[in-house]
């Protein structure tokens, strides 16, 4: 089995040394994925938790797409987030992407961000056969 690299310019472009995702097998797994505008690089929705999870979430769709699934085979997630006081907002937007069977998920307060951003999505999905 080969692992492949997956990249789309439909989301952020890794900062470092890193895929935005890595397929294996019928596996798909998305490095965290940030609230950054796809052209500068900047921190899109500074400071508004829904805004940004929502854009993040959306930038999985389209990595996981370029990998031939989609958030509907997301079988794991880990979110850190910000503030954990801010959970309930996070959780508003994020629970539009998954109405129906939602993944396993962690969802972790992180000291530092880059001004600004409040939160960084991963996930792990299959390939359905």
């Amino acid at each position: 089995m080969r692992k492949v690299m997956i990249y789309t310019d439909k989301a952020p472009k890794p900062s470092g040394a890193y895929s935005q995702a890595v397929k294996l097998g019928e596996m798909v797994y998305l490095a965290g994925t940030c609230p950054f505008d796809t052209v500068t690089g900047e921190v899109l929705f500074p400071g508004d938790m829904e805004q940004q999870t929502r854009i993040v979430l959306e930038y999985m769709g389209e990595i996981l797409q370029a990998a031939g699934t989609s958030l509907e085979h997301v079988v794991k997630v880990t979110s850190f987030i910000d503030d954990l006081n801010e959970f309930e907002a996070y959780n508003r937007t994020y629970r539009k992407f998954f109405q129906e069977e939602p993944p396993a998920r962690s969802t972790i307060e992180i000291g530092k961000f880059p001004t600004g951003m409040r939160v960084e999505i991963e996930c792990i999905a299959y390939i359905p056969s």
